[in-house]
């Protein structure tokens, strides 16, 4: 698979090194031009794909390889962007013929010593997610009652080291995806402040991979907001989809969240953008289960409840692919994306309907169904964890 993207990678990869040597760029900015080139070519994916980790169960590899990606990503980015000066592991005097080769090369090691640790990490008992966020939560409320009131920046930055060390040490083995949900809830929980509006599909990707190429677009929306909320003039000028998931933050609570620092921000901003995790198929059964609980014993409700957990998942989850093979896993994404696009212009309709339904098992609006169905699909997590560990003993 790596093949495929190869030219692509190294002609952009190529041009950006003879900028930096030209000195039409500096070392900065052709670091970072590097990084994007790599993340946009989906070499990693195509790596993570086809490397085998011996010792490791090659269905659960699968299952994670979203976590993955994100996982070298980020390896990719501290040692190509991060490091720089004499002893930069990404040397431009010594610059590779081949940025996929380089790649390749970098993740042949460190892909599956990753994936080995994390494996061992997740065989071992480890608290739900669930257990995480309510032990956070608790330890919030006591920093809280130690200071009861903000009186300057040195104390709120205090304070949120405080839960962000808290947080390391309860989510130690979670899963890295989930690790940036906790983060954002221990901030909310902290600080006291709302959670960032979560966009609908396309918006939400299109966002996504913007912050992704920038990640400096997080503070700079926020910034711009509070702008908007003081009648002042925008300094960022930001897309108006990035505004928007500020929409719940009053001017107060978005000081608060700045003074807080860039992290806490972007841990907001990932929390509105980023998928949740992959739902297997005993997951999903307890989805619909659970949902179809909450209403009456019609036929008419089972089949809204179906639809509407099939929806949520095309929505907000990426899908589980099962094949040995590539050629087995692209028809795979074929079906699914099939099936996307048949569902996924019947969303508007699908809400409303459920919200309209005899006594409102799931809310009264649209967002009070949204809402409702994460925290049904949370709580299925816990649950099928429950049950796997119950299976395994």
């Amino acid at each position: 698979m790596t093949e495929n993207f190869s030219p692509r990678l190294d002609t952009s990869s190529a041009q950006i090194i003879e900028q930096y040597t030209a000195k039409a760029i500096d070392e900065d900015t052709a670091r970072a031009l590097l990084y994007r080139s790599v993340v946009q070519s989906n070499v990693c994916a195509g790596i993570i794909v086809s490397t085998s980790v011996p010792g490791v169960d090659r269905q659960w590899l699968r299952n994670r390889r979203e976590d993955f990606q994100s996982e070298v990503h980020r390896l990719i980015h501290d040692k190509l962007v991060s490091e720089t000066g004499a002893e930069a592991f990404f040397d431009f005097s010594k610059s590779p013929t081949s940025m996929t080769g380089w790649v390749r090369q970098f993740l042949r090691v460190a892909y599956p010593r990753m994936a080995h640790d994390l494996y061992q990490k997740e065989r071992r008992q480890l608290p739900t997610e669930d257990a995480v966020l309510a032990s956070l939560s608790n330890t919030s409320r006591t920093i809280t009652r130690d200071t009861e009131y903000f009186t300057d920046a040195e104390c709120e930055r205090q304070r949120i080291e405080e839960i962000s060390d808290e947080y390391m040490r309860i989510s130690r083995g979670v899963r890295e995806f989930k690790k940036a949900e906790v983060r954002a809830q221990a901030i909310m929980d902290g600080l006291d402040v709302p959670a960032t509006v979560r966009p609908r599909g396309a918006d939400r990707l299109s966002l996504y991979r913007k912050v992704a190429g920038d990640v400096s677009l997080c503070e700079k929306s926020a910034k711009d907001m509070l702008n908007v909320l003081r009648n002042r003039p925008q300094n960022f000028d930001c897309d108006e989809r990035l505004l928007a998931l500020w929409d719940d933050y009053s001017v107060e609570k978005l000081q608060i969240l700045i003074r807080a620092g860039n992290l806490a921000i972007r841990a907001m901003v990932l929390k509105a953008l980023a998928d949740y995790s992959v739902v297997n198929m005993r997951r999903q059964k307890l989805f619909v289960s659970s949902v179809k609980n909450l209403g009456d014993r019609s036929g008419r409700w089972a089949t809204l409840a179906e639809s509407i957990v099939q929806l949520f998942i095309a929505e907000e989850t990426h899908p589980l692919f099962h094949g040995e093979t590539e050629e087995e896993i692209i028809a795979e994404k074929r079906k699914v994306n099939t099936f996307r696009k048949a569902i996924l212009p019947k969303g508007d309709e699908i809400y409303s309907v459920v919200a309209k339904f005899k006594g409102n098992p799931l809310g009264a609006t649209s967002e009070d169904v949204r809402q409702r169905l994460y925290s049904i699909y949370v709580g299925t997590e816990a649950k099928h964890r429950s049950k796997s560990n119950s299976v395994s003993v």
